[in-house]
Order: C-alpha cells, then structure tokens, then sequence
C-alpha cells in the first residue's frame, strides 16, 4: 500500500469514505403488485413496508442457490430495487420471468439514469446528516428523500455505511456535499478493502449460484414465517435441521492469500492485504472447521480461521 493510499484508508477507518458504485444494479418497479411479486420471488417479508421503508432480500433458484442480494424500498408511487454491479438485466429477466398474467408490474432498469455513491466509517452517520438532517438516525435500508436524493442506510461497511442514489446529472452535487462535510474517496481497491475487513460479501465472490443465503451469513434477509417462494423449502429445512454444509468466514494469513485457492475444508473467495491485519480473505469453510482460532494450511501458507467482521 502506497503512503496515499495508507493515509486515505486511516482517514476513512476513523472518519468517513465516500466511493462511486453507479456500476450496482438500479431499477424502478411500477404498477399496482410491484412489492408483492418481489415479495413472492425473493427470501424476505416485504409486505406492509411503510414509505420510505426498505428491506434486503435475496433471489434463489429452485436449489436455494443465490442470484444475487437486492434491497427494496418502497416510495409509496414506484419501489427502488438496489442490486449488485452490473446484476441490473439479470434481476429484471429474473423477476419478469414470473409475472403473470393478472399481474400489474413492471420494471425499468434506471442504471444508465441514475448515479449511486457509498458513504462509509464511523463518522459517515454525521455526513449523511448533513446531506439529510434526520438521515443519521435512519434503520437499516429506511431512507430519506431531498431534492432528488434517496439516501438510506446500508450495511455495515467500516462500523456504518450510507448509500445515496440520484439521477446521474446531480450525482456530483452530493458528492461534492459529502466531501464538504469530510467524507474522504475511495478508490476500487480501498473500497474492497475495507469489505473484506468489515466481512461483506459481494456478487462474484460469496453472492452467486454456488451458495446459498444462510452460508453467507444473510440471516437477516430470510423470512421464516412467510409463504412459499424459489428455494424456500431447501432454505427452511436447513435452519430446522440446524445444518450448513459451509458457512462464510475470516481468514488470517502470514503470507499472501488468492481467491478460489481451496485448502482442507474450505475456499477463499476473497482477499486482501491490510494495514492493520495483514494478509486477510473471506473463505467459505465446511462447518466442522469453522471454529475462529483454529489454524489452516492455505497453499502453504499457515492460516487462522476468525470470526467476521475482523478485529484488530
């Protein structure tokens, strides 16, 4: 790590970040069954959501495998469906291939319309406050809106995160407010950094067709109280058996780690180098062996499973 790139990752680890995702899938869903057939379609409960109230849900196959993580919010006259980069055709084929024919809904990709950023940190509560006073105090995935801006909170990226989603012509405008107020850019490779370090999964390494929601660790967007929907019975069954094949974990190195390297019981999906903690990575391990503590060989290279988010 440069000594730029050292001095940005302390500012945002003790402040706040700010990071361009405008590549994270964007769609509106319009007509009268907008949340219900998503609600039908996906893991989570997403009826009787106030305004401005959002949700994450997941969208699995028949074998409860994962398509990819979206949030719901409902703004009263359309839904906002937030997915993961470049996912955006992927949810609107997936969820238009189940509407029926009395069905009143429709979904219109607003990726190439809209812009979207990320604040991160501790302090990114106190940025988003003064974007939106009351947004600071907002649940997780309820949003405010002002003036264009949808500004919500996310998942806990660094402690706290924020997203922001706005048409792409005034993206800038709040960019800019967010530096104003001390948020702090991110590059790409500080931003997936720092994901690591607080154990995020993200499409194309823990969030695809190769696992299943529960062995990611995405408990909080599964219903088990609500009806039928793709892979529910897979995903019931697992949680009242109380067995997962695998379940997502840390992994600390003392040398370098690289992504899809198996090791016994397990695989990285992700890695990074930090300041902080060295060589870490995100590893789907076999249950047996996801206990923090215990030491693994990767490629050599001596290994300790820990629990997520990291601790320095």
């Amino acid at each position: 790590m440069t000594p730029d790139l050292l001095t940005t990752y302390t500012a945002i680890i003790n402040g706040c970040g700010i990071a361009d995702v405008s590549d994270h899938a964007r769609l509106w869903a319009e007509g009268r069954d907008r949340i219900d057939l998503i609600h039908r379609m996906s893991t989570n409960d997403l009826l009787n959501m106030a305004e401005n109230e959002g949700r994450a849900t997941v969208l699995t196959t028949a074998v409860a495998r994962m398509v990819d993580r979206i949030v719901v919010i409902n703004l009263a006259e359309r839904a906002l469906v937030l997915g993961s980069a470049g996912m955006a055709p992927a949810i609107r084929r997936w969820l238009a291939g189940y509407i029926f024919f009395q069905d009143e809904v429709r979904f219109v990709d607003a990726t190439a319309e809209t812009g979207q950023f990320v604040l991160f940190g501790p302090k990114a509560g106190a940025v988003a406050e003064m974007l939106i006073p009351g947004a600071g105090a907002l649940p997780p995935f309820h949003v405010l809106r002002r003036e264009g801006l949808v500004l919500g909170r996310g998942d806990p990226l660094v402690g706290s995160s924020f997203f922001g989603v706005a048409a792409k012509d005034q993206l800038t405008r709040w960019t800019s407010a967010s530096a104003a107020a001390g948020a702090v850019a991110a590059d790409r490779e500080l931003y997936q950094l720092l994901r690591v370090e607080s154990g995020l999964p993200e499409i194309g390494h823990e969030i695809g067709e190769g696992y299943i929601p529960l062995e990611a660790g995405l408990w909080g967007d599964v219903s088990f109280t609500k009806g039928c929907y793709i892979g529910q019975e897979i995903i019931a069954r697992m949680e009242s058996r109380g067995k997962l094949a695998k379940r997502l974990m840390g992994v600390r190195a003392e040398g370098p780690l690289m992504v899809g390297v198996e090791f016994e019981g397990g695989v990285v999906t992700s890695a990074a180098h930090s300041p902080r903690l060295g060589w870490i990575g995100l590893a789907f391990v076999r249950t047996a062996r996801a206990e923090p503590g215990a030491g693994v060989d990767i490629a050599g290279t001596r290994a300790t499973i820990a629990a997520l988010p990291f601790e320095a």
